[in-house]
Order: C-alpha cells, then sequence, then structure tokens
C-alpha cells in the first residue's frame, strides 16, 4: 500500500457485494478556494439546476445512443425506444424551471426504458442468469445482488465510483456535495453526480464479458444469506474489461483521439472550471 501511494497508483478495496470500502487517493490541491465556490454554487438553486439538468440530459443521450448500437446486434425495437424518449423530453421540456423533483422523476422514467431494453440483452445473452432488473425488495439499494447480472453491475459500479473519487480529489472538489444528488450522511453526491455521465461503460463491459461466453452460473459464489458474489476469476475478467474500455482511444471534442480515462478527468475539470467562473 506505501508503494502504490508513492507512486500515485489508486487502490480500491471492495468487498464481495461490490461495496467500495476504501480507496487510496492522490494528495489534494492545498487551496480551498475551489471548495469555497462550490459551497456558494450549491446554495445558488438557479446555478445548481443548470448543472443538474446538463447531467441528466448527457445520461439520457448516452442511454439512447447505447441502445441504438446495441439494437443493430440484439432483438429490441429502436424506433418504439426513440419514440419513447422523445416523448418522455416533451415532458420535461414545457417547464420553465427545472424542478428537482421534476427531474429525478424524468430521469427515472427514461433510466425505466433503458433498463427495460438492457434487461431483454441480458437474457438474450444468457437466459440462465435469469435477470429480471436492478430492484429488489430485500434491498433497493442492490448492494445485496440476488441475481448473477446485479452482481456483475454492482461490482462494476464501484470500480467506475473508486476512479471518480480519485478524479474529483486530485482536482479540489468536496465530492460530499452533489448538484443532481441530494446531501445525505456518509455518502458521496458529486461521485454519483458524475457516475451518471459514464455507468453505460459499465453497462457495456458487462454486455461485453458475457458476449464472450466464458462464465457461467457456477463461476460465482451463493452466500448463506443467498446473496449472490462475484468468483475471483470472474471479477478479473470484469475489471480487465472495464480496463480496456476506459483505456480505448475515442474522438473527443472534434480533435484527436483519447482514452475514456482523460475524457472523465476532463469532464470534472470542466466542471470545477464552471464553478470556479473561470468557463461559461
Amino acid at each position: 500500500m506505501r508503494w502504490t501511494v508513492k507512486h500515485g497508483i489508486n487502490l480500491s478495496l471492495l468487498n464481495w457485494n461490490g461495496n467500495l470500502l476504501s480507496v487510496t487517493l492522490p494528495e489534494e490541491p492545498k487551496s480551498g478556494g475551489l471548495k469555497i465556490k462550490q459551497y456558494q454554487k450549491y446554495l445558488d438553486d438557479s446555478f445548481r439546476s443548470k448543472i443538474a439538468t446538463k447531467i441528466i440530459q448527457i445520461k439520457v443521450n448516452h442511454s439512447q445512443n447505447l441502445l441504438e448500437q446495441l439494437s443493430r446486434y440484439y432483438n429490441i425495437n429502436y424506433p418504439k425506444i426513440k419514440q419513447s424518449f422523445e416523448k418522455e423530453r416533451k415532458w420535461l421540456e414545457p417547464r420553465s424551471k427545472e424542478i428537482y423533483s421534476d427531474l429525478m422523476t424524468y430521469e427515472g422514467r427514461i433510466a425505466g426504458i433503458y433498463l427495460e431494453n438492457l434487461t431483454a440483452i441480458f437474457n438474450q445473452l444468457n437466459p440462465e442468469f435469469n435477470f429480471t432488473g436492478r430492484k429488489n425488495k430485500a434491498n433497493s439499494r442492490n448492494y445485496n445482488a440476488s441475481d448473477e447480472i446485479n452482481a456483475l453491475l454492482n461490482y462494476g459500479y464501484a470500480v467506475l465510483e473508486s476512479e471518480i473519487r480519485k478524479a474529483i480529489n486530485g482536482i479540489g472538489l468536496d465530492y460530499s456535495i452533489g448538484f443532481l444528488h441530494e446531501i445525505n450522511q456518509s455518502r458521496t453526491p458529486l461521485v454519483y453526480d458524475i457516475q451518471e455521465l459514464f455507468r453505460w461503460m459499465i453497462d457495456i463491459s458487462v454486455i461485453q464479458l458475457l458476449e464472450e461466453k466464458k462464465i457461467k452460473k457456477s463461476d460465482f459464489i451463493i452466500t448463506e444469506n443467498y446473496h449472490t458474489r462475484l468468483g475471483e476469476d470472474v471479477a478479473k475478467k470484469l475489471i480487465e474489461k472495464i480496463n480496456s474500455n476506459f483505456n480505448s482511444k475515442y474522438n473527443y471534442k472534434n480533435q484527436k483521439n483519447y482514452s475514456y480515462q482523460v475524457i472523465l478527468q476532463d469532464n470534472i475539470q470542466q466542471l470545477s472550471n464552471f464553478i470556479s467562473d473561470k468557463k461559461k
């Protein structure tokens, strides 16, 4: 651990069901000015609403784009999906001032469309896993996975969370103050905000892993409480897939190609510049 910290390597500790226990973070910038600006902007309803709305818009665009791409290979009805997305956009547009409850209602309805089709794809790929969705009565936060797909998603989202926490800390923002997600004790709302922009990367990583047909039910462990956890080999395969996707190069800002690792950091830097009134 001392060696990883010395060389600036992020070390994330997860428990078996995908909970992020701890992260070794880079040293924070010394200036507290950015955090003061962040607190001020959080208290400005107009400013907060602007950021929250943008996060939702980008998440919705990513979700629709991913489903459009997947419809080329899987049996999902993209014309119907597109129609549903447009209908939901029209539902939100007439509101002159976005209210957080409206935004979250809108996001929830869009997420329902997205997950319904993602569920169909997961079941086409591996019917044996019998995925029914992200919500269950036992645990609405989905930490204790009831099936293999939820176990994969939980673990992947925890890996993503650790990367975002590292980037936020390195820039000097306070991840306990978000703009879309509300402040709660022992939570990291700003991390959850940024996660919304990149969750699709985890979803596609899980799909790609299933496409390889290299994992099966016996690769997972069922606990005495009937929760599903990843076996060591499955966890390793998933991390490798996520790592590969985040380090692949993509065209960004119509300039040259960058990895999503760099794009993630740049998005948080842009948010920082916006909060600091350095950019519009």
